[in-house]
């Protein structure tokens, strides 16, 4: 392996969780989610954190979360969607890591988040958008982020996720 350290970004619904477990499980390295360990940082769900505390402390309490995660080795990070909206993030990211974007269409990330009520239940970034203009906006303003930082992309719309995760691990190794 060519890095001690995998990082997924990627929207939310296009697989991060899901390929984070499988690279783990093949390589047999430790599984990470920024989004888990700031939920249990705080003893609530993010949706609770984000409506106690609003979005700026979510981001604080996310950017803690990374300054720690890099520190280990051997591990796959599974960053929330919103992590490349902070550059500082990006680039501690970059500097301990190699930085996968799973990527899905829009098309895709609507269906699945629409389907799944846990993700129903995520809190909006946009004051006054429903949910699916919420994604929508969202998912547009992030791809230009998720492609700058990405060294590579693996796309949960054309491939299965083990396929994705087998194609990050054959990438990694050459």
């Amino acid at each position: 392996m060519t890095s001690p350290t995998i990082i997924l970004i990627g929207f939310r619904g296009t697989g991060k969780s899901t390929i984070s477990a499988l690279l783990a499980e093949k390589l047999g390295w430790k599984r990470l989610s920024t989004d888990e360990l700031a939920a249990e940082r705080c003893g609530m769900s993010i949706r609770d954190v984000v409506e106690q505390r609003g979005w700026a402390e979510f981001r604080r309490i996310e950017a803690e979360c990374i300054r720690e995660v890099v520190q280990e080795q051997k591990v796959v990070i599974d960053c929330g969607g919103g992590v490349v909206e902070n550059a500082e993030n990006m680039q501690l990211l970059a500097e301990h890591g190699v930085i996968v974007w799973i990527h899905a269409a829009l098309e895709d990330v609507l269906a699945r988040l629409t389907a799944n009520e846990h993700d129903t239940q995520r809190p909006t970034l946009t004051a006054g958008a429903s949910q699916t203009q919420d994604i929508i906006q969202n998912y547009q303003r992030r791809l230009p982020l998720y492609e700058r930082y990405a060294a590579l992309r693996v796309n949960t719309s054309e491939a299965s996720s083990e396929e994705c995760a087998r194609a990050i691990c054959v990438w990694l190794a050459s």
